[in-house]
């Protein structure tokens, strides 16, 4: 143990033996708190406005895509990497730099309102099966509805003028984005396992290496006995295997897709239809395996 341990472990295991001055002691704690610099708010973008409305066009909200604005766009991604966040080339509309989840940008629907009525058959389709949907989220694909220009969007809706965005705005300024958290993988998962094991402060070393096989054993016993474990250490090892697109379920609040193994996979945009669609190669965390994926909350997530 003492071989495999750092001088900082040693330092730790040496102290349940011998008594340790109190200026070590709170020199070994004092070191892994690092705190985040303060943020220079002054600095964050103002939340800009709807448009002025068209009433020659449907009257819905859509995020504002890229191609709308290719001069823009251009001048946008170059900001965004010179300041060290470069936009992924699938990402396709605007949204709020230096924000740790993404507030997308609001533009009026380009399309022509149907007959006798202000939203064009697309937008009319969204507004019904969100309504029918009971407004539980702002909705996925067929239900995904952000309002019409001039009137408030959906509270949970990731598009600036929502309650939820407006907390984002208050809170997450400065903060990675999303698309950075998702780059993280089985890497920044181990370090996360000594936080469940350690009982006492001697054994903080040996945890990471006994942690590993035990889920193994108990994924073989019986079927009760396999619902605990896959919770912390399951999702890691079963998504190559347990991806299922059909089993999929967008979580309006965290932003992502889960499958019934809770894990979360990257909320991309689709280009053309500007619906979010799931990125099976990137999985930015997971929730407890059990959990309906539409209730999962911030508390619930753990990112990977």
């Amino acid at each position: 143990m003492l071989a495999a341990a750092s001088p900082e472990e040693r330092a730790e295991i040496g102290a349940l033996f011998y008594p340790v001055a109190p200026t070590k002691k709170t020199a070994t704690k004092a070191a892994p708190a690092v705190e985040r610099p303060p943020v220079d708010f002054s600095s964050r973008p103002e939340m800009p406005e709807d448009p002025e409305l068209d009433e020659d066009f449907c009257h819905g909200r859509v995020p504002k895509p890229f191609k709308s604005d290719e001069s823009a766009a251009a001048e946008f991604r170059a900001a965004e990497e010179a300041a060290g966040r470069p936009v992924p080339a699938s990402e396709k509309s605007f949204y709020l730099p230096g924000f740790g989840t993404k507030i997308y940008i609001g533009t009026q629907c380009s399309k022509k309102s149907s007959a006798g009525g202000i939203l064009c058959a697309d937008c009319s389709n969204h507004k019904s099966e969100y309504e029918a949907a009971g407004s539980k989220g702002h909705g996925t694909g067929k239900k995904a509805w952000y309002g019409v220009i001039g009137e408030a969007p959906p509270a949970d809706a990731h598009l600036v003028g929502s309650t939820w965005a407006q907390k984002k705005y208050d809170t997450e300024y400065g903060l990675s984005p999303s698309a950075s958290r998702s780059s993280g993988s089985k890497k920044a998962k181990e370090p996360k396992e000594p936080k469940e094991v350690p009982a006492s402060q001697g054994k903080a070393v040996i945890p990471p290496k006994p942690t590993a096989p035990k889920p193994k054993k108990e994924a073989k016993a019986p079927a009760a006995a396999a619902v605990v474990p896959p919770a912390s250490q399951g999702p890691a090892e079963k998504k190559p295997t347990q991806v299922i697109a059909d089993d999929l379920t967008l979580n309006p609040v965290l932003d992502c897709f889960i499958n019934s193994e809770g894990v979360c996979f990257y909320a991309d945009l689709d280009e053309t239809t500007l619906e979010p669609i799931p990125d099976m190669s990137r999985i930015i965390g997971s929730i407890p395996k059990g959990m309906d994926p539409e209730e999962a909350t911030e508390k619930d997530f753990t990112p990977a």
